[in-house]
């Protein structure tokens, strides 16, 4: 089961899964999606070889933690027979006990979790009655990092667990066909997301600000509540000029927009209740050959330093960012290079052929030696 499989994006890892094992593979999925500006998604109806989609009907549209499956799900079970049920879901989640429960009425096959919750939270009545019902009646987990891992088992996670990070696809997030050979013109830097304060939009353009006029251009992907706020800071700081707005783009244009980018800035700032679990919009820029400047926000300085995909401003501050910048203004070599090693190393670790290697080995694994027993 995974809620966004209906997308094509989503939905071709695990087909791709299917051709490389020889599995039959059945994607369950929510029939329609609300994303995280308020577009609805319908799940795609177009035939993949390697798996076979079924679409469901929901209620609370875009409710991460709390949409459910309207239609009975014990019924695809029962028709379907798996071997094995992944749930890509998080273990509190309302759709995730849904199917856990579905699953173990009809059959004792292996039933792994997903997880990107890096932070010990303890949720209210019934969330946390359900994540202990997860976490009981399943076999084990795929997390995105190992700080993940970490924090499924001080919650108490006592099954296997595999960290598996995100994929990204290396046909569609390219690198531009011949880099840029002018060495004085100003740097095309990206800020790629949701515009919320805590992506710390406002912190890339005081970083801007503090970079001389010819040294840098800011393009901004993405919509939210926080951009009239970030357009009166560019203008109040005098650098609304330097600052393109694309608003939020569809999956294909973002990742050419990449290709016009030299470097993105994930200037991200941590909450009480969330922090940057992962960083997709690193590898995905690392993909198209684009090296990052990131905060110190949860996972990103890991996966910089794992990557080799750029820099750390550590302290997360505007005159860290901008120095940074300035210094790569005139250090061109070492921008360029940053960026084919984090190419190289996307390729390695995150494309989705080493992605579908180890989901394979896990699922196996778990098929052949299930740990829950109730």
């Amino acid at each position: 089961m995974h809620p966004w499989a209906g997308l094509p994006a989503r939905r071709a890892l695990y087909s791709k899964l299917g051709v490389a094992t020889g599995w039959s593979i059945r994607l369950l999925t929510t029939s329609v999606w609300k994303d995280e500006y308020g577009k609805l998604v319908a799940a795609s109806a177009e035939p993949q070889n390697g798996s076979d989609l079924v679409a469901v009907p929901i209620a609370l549209k875009g409710n991460i933690p709390l949409h459910f499956f309207v239609g009975g799900l014990r019924k695809h079970v029962r028709e379907f027979r798996p071997d094995l049920v992944y749930i890509y879901h998080e273990p509190y989640a309302a759709a995730t006990f849904q199917m856990l429960r579905a699953t173990r009425a009809v059959t004792s096959a292996p039933v792994g979790i997903r997880s990107a919750q890096n932070l010990v939270k303890r949720y209210p009545v019934p969330f946390r009655q359900t994540e202990r019902y997860v976490y009981r009646h399943s076999d084990f987990a795929v997390v995105v990092s190992e700080t993940v891992g970490r924090t499924l088992r001080t919650k108490g996670y006592t099954k296997p667990i595999d960290v598996i990070p995100m994929p990204v696809d290396l046909a569609r997030f390219t690198p531009r066909a011949s880099p840029p050979t002018d060495s004085t013109r100003a740097l095309r830097i990206g800020f790629v997301g949701r515009l919320v304060p805590e992506k710390g939009l406002d912190t890339a353009i005081r970083a801007l600000a503090l970079t001389p006029p010819g040294a840098a251009r800011l393009t901004v992907i993405g919509s939210g509540p926080d951009e009239p706020r970030a357009r009166s800071l560019a203008a109040q700081l005098g650098v609304a000029a330097r600052v393109t707005w694309r608003g939020a783009l569809e999956h294909d244009e973002v990742a050419r927009s990449y290709q016009d980018m030299d470097l993105i800035l994930v200037p991200s700032r941590p909450t009480p209740r969330w922090q940057e679990q992962f960083g997709r919009v690193v590898i995905e820029a690392a993909a198209c050959g684009v090296p990052a400047i990131v905060s110190g926000s949860g996972e990103l300085p890991n996966l910089i330093n794992h990557l080799g995909a750029g820099w750390v401003a550590q302290d997360s501050d505007a005159r860290t960012f901008a120095a940074i910048i300035r210094h790569l203004h005139s250090e061109r070599g070492e921008l360029h290079e940053t960026a084919l090693t984090a190419r190289t190393a996307v390729e390695t670790t995150f494309s989705d052929d080493a992605i579908v290697q180890s989901l394979a080995a896990t699922f196996a694994r778990a098929a052949q030696n299930p740990t829950n027993k109730t």
